[in-house]
């Protein structure tokens, strides 16, 4: 099989897949093809994607809750129809060192289902694979120091150009012990892959904050790859994550005052105020009783009344936090009542990524 094009999709946050992506352009450079690499935002694949078997495609973004990314699911599902053109998917995960001890993420589901989109919309998909790049969820633990962070990405440059190399020498990428590896986490994992989509997702947006050392400057809000963030307030100098945040934690990567927090004491009190089943507690208290519909936890109507009160709570909670911390005071008790606040918890973009190179980059004609 002879390659003459290859075009990479990318959907990044704070580097990883973008440098995925840098490595594949290389490689498939190096062989001769004419190569394009850009952010799925930037995207136009209509024109970009010719429906020819000399044609690869890929598609490079980030795992979140063990699933692909809603704005990469949606892209896929947006892409034209093809009949011949080739295809792979490449998903990056967090990967840790503990001394010489390398810990492998969990992508789960995300090549898959992303592979699955594609072959639908009639692409011949190659194969799949996940590349562990250094963890960049800081909400959850502190950023790793800069050797083991070069020590992931090494061993993720080889892995991407073994890859590369089996797929532009015609052969498949399925049968493999990465593949495997997903398929055991993901089948029983699926089950938080789909409440990540539901709810998750909604409620890992809304922990974002800006402390009192934000400037109003606005490069959050101007380079948010799904346009999650306002700039709010009399003057519209102060940020506000809106529900469609993906958490790619951009926003914080490449704040220059460090001021965006994931506030974890706000997380206690927001999972307070939504986790309560108060809607079919009122339903019941005012006797509102549907026939043949039976509002007692665990009935379907039960699970139904409690996420649209979920939504509910999620909404008002954050619209009244956002407004409170204008007030330096409470400002200060939530920014020093996070772990993201301490001196050495840090926060993480890959080392050689500017904020410009997450948008668009040309194409590269052999």
């Amino acid at each position: 099989m002879v390659y003459r094009k290859a075009v990479i999709y990318f959907l990044s946050g704070t580097g990883n897949s973008y440098r995925v992506s840098t490595w594949l352009e290389q490689q498939a450079t190096a062989a001769g093809l004419e190569t394009k690499i850009c952010s799925v935002n930037n995207a136009h694949p209509q024109q970009e994607i010719a429906d020819s078997g000399e044609t690869l495609l890929g598609l490079v973004f980030p795992t979140h809750g063990f699933t692909a990314p809603w704005h990469m699911i949606k892209f896929a599902a947006k892409l034209p129809r093809r009949k011949t053109t080739q295809a792979f998917c490449m998903a990056t995960r967090a990967g840790l060192r503990f001394g010489k001890v390398f810990l492998p993420g969990i992508s789960g589901s995300a090549t898959f289902l992303i592979s699955l989109i594609l072959f639908l919309k009639g692409y011949r998909v190659r194969g799949v694979t996940a590349i562990d790049m250094p963890s960049n969820w800081y909400s959850l633990h502190p950023i790793q120091r800069t050797g083991s962070i070069e020590r992931i990405k090494k061993r993720a440059t080889s892995k991407v150009r073994k890859s590369m190399a089996r797929l532009l020498q015609g052969r498949r990428m399925w049968l493999t012990w990465n593949n495997l590896y997903e398929t055991i986490w993901g089948i029983p994992l699926s089950y938080i892959s789909l409440l990540y989509l539901l709810v998750g997702r909604f409620f890992l947006a809304k922990l974002f904050f800006a402390n009192r050392d934000c400037d109003g400057c606005g490069i959050c809000a101007v380079n948010c790859p799904v346009g999650a963030i306002q700039m709010q307030g009399v003057d519209g100098q102060w940020p506000f994550w809106r529900y469609n945040c993906e958490s790619c934690m951009k926003c914080a990567a490449f704040c220059p005052k460090n001021a965006i927090e994931a506030g974890h004491s706000w997380a206690v009190v927001l999972w307070i105020l939504t986790s309560w089943p108060g809607a079919v507690f009122m339903l019941n208290q005012l006797n509102l009783v549907l026939p043949g519909v039976e509002h007692s936890p665990g009935t379907w109507m039960a699970s139904v009344i409690d996420l649209a009160f979920f939504y509910l709570a999620l909404i008002i909670s954050y619209f009244i936090f956002s407004r409170l911390l204008r007030i330096p005071f409470i400002n200060r008790i939530f920014t020093l009542t996070t772990f993201t606040h301490l001196p050495f918890w840090g926060r993480y973009r890959e080392p050689d990524t500017k904020i410009k190179h997450l948008r668009d980059k040309k194409s590269h004609p052999s």
